[in-house]
């Protein structure tokens, strides 16, 4: 039964109109050279694209079968055999040697469930991309994404640890470039004010870039600006620099990704990965939702992160 409800959705599918964009609308920008994961669990497909290393165009590069959990809709609780729904990340990869054969030769781990995810209750964890030892059927997992050997094998030469956004949907949703370009503006624009007011701003001026209740502690703040007030008296005050800065979007959230680093003078200091949940329907009208380094083994706030380096640096020789 469940097969044949797959399969019955596939053919609606199918025979729908015409999409009116070409574009995966989830993908608003991804580091050039760097790769995007989108499942289908409808269809169960699994594609890959990738950053045009000259435009800012996608290339579609890989397209496959999927399998994922037994159970329709998005994950909710531990042992519901349901795929997580939304934007993710690989964080690591297993080999064969390493894994029983139920994984087949390859597993690449995803951070579900992310902060949002445990704000709002999500239990579960191991939600990976892997082979298998079993002729492939449709949604026939306990939560995780399953492909073909001969598939799972080459994902080695699309991953980038952290980088690399696996983004899980029922339907993909398409677009045009000109929508894409204008929510990529917005964004630029906000993470830029964001930037900005790390630098110069008050710690109320970077209260009302969060939605309500999403507040960093005072404290935090406190001990970043005791420490950005410490360079500025100096001839070399602190400066930040981001970069393969990656920004995806479904319904009302949006996550960015970048590499954040802690410049003064000539040296450099890379804090890790930093990750902004964003929430809002329009470009021009966007809030924090939630601030975390999502490769630091460090479980601590954002900005106790930016403070304890800005400290290394000052005191470094």
């Amino acid at each position: 039964m469940k097969y044949l409800i797959w399969l019955m959705a596939c053919l609606f599918t199918a025979g729908a109109p015409a999409l009116a964009g070409s574009l995966p609308a989830a993908v608003i920008a991804l580091p050039r050279g760097e790769h995007a994961i989108l499942v289908e669990k409808q269809t169960q497909r699994f594609y890959i694209f990738r950053a045009d290393s000259d435009s800012s165009e996608l290339i579609r590069v890989f397209d496959t079968n999927c399998s994922t959990g037994e159970a329709f809709g998005p994950k909710q609780v531990e042992g519901d055999k349901k795929t997580p729904e939304g934007i993710y990340f690989i964080i690591d990869e297993h080999e064969d040697k390493d894994l029983t054969p139920i994984y087949g030769p390859r597993a690449f781990p995803t951070d579900y469930p992310h902060f949002l995810d445990r704000q709002q209750g999500k239990t579960g964890y191991a939600i990976w991309i892997h082979g298998t030892n079993k002729p492939l059927t449709p949604m026939d997992t306990n939560g995780c994404i399953a492909l073909e050997n001969k598939d799972v094998r080459r994902l080695s030469d699309y991953v980038t640890r952290y980088v690399t956004p696996v983004i899980i949907q029922k339907t993909i949703q398409y677009t045009n470039a000109d929508v894409l370009a204008a929510w990529k503006t917005g964004v630029i624009r906000f993470v830029d004010k964001w930037v900005r007011t790390h630098m110069t701003g008050t710690a109320a001026d970077y209260m009302t870039l969060h939605v309500p209740g999403a507040d960093p502690d005072r404290f935090d703040w406190d001990a970043w600006e005791q420490q950005r007030q410490r360079a500025a008296v100096s001839e070399n005050p602190l400066q930040i620099q981001t970069s393969r800065m990656g920004i995806y979007r479904l319904k009302d959230t949006l996550v960015v990704a970048m590499d954040f680093a802690l410049i003064r003078g000539q040296k450099h200091l890379t804090l890790g990965r930093r990750k902004l949940f964003l929430q809002g329907n329009m470009p021009e009208s966007l809030w924090i939702a939630a601030d975390e380094f999502q490769d630091s083994d460090r479980v601590q706030p954002s900005l106790a992160i930016l403070a304890a380096g800005a400290d290394r640096l000052l005191e470094s020789k």
